[in-house]
């Protein structure tokens, strides 16, 4: 019984440390977001930090489906030029 209390505790603690980096990325992602001009950050705050799907945003930002593809394109090549 020791030992599966063991081996329960070393999963928690590998969890937390998980957690603890999905936390610290979240933040990071969420800085550099933060450095993209508009509308760019409102789209990749609600594409990929909201999770909203494509067709989601569309209707959020009252746009054609694949001209809201183009946006969340062109939005991801900003992040990637900061």
């Amino acid at each position: 019984m020791s030992k599966n209390i063991s081996r329960l505790l070393d999963l928690i603690s590998e969890h937390i440390e998980i957690m603890q980096e999905e936390e610290e990325n979240l933040i990071r992602i969420t800085k550099k977001i933060r450095e993209v001009e508009q509308p760019f950050r409102n789209i990749l705050e609600l594409r990929f930090v909201e999770g909203l799907k494509v067709e989601e945003v569309s209707v959020e930002l009252n746009r054609d489906y694949r001209y809201t593809k183009r946006l969340i394109r062109k939005s991801i090549q900003k992040y990637a030029e900061i």
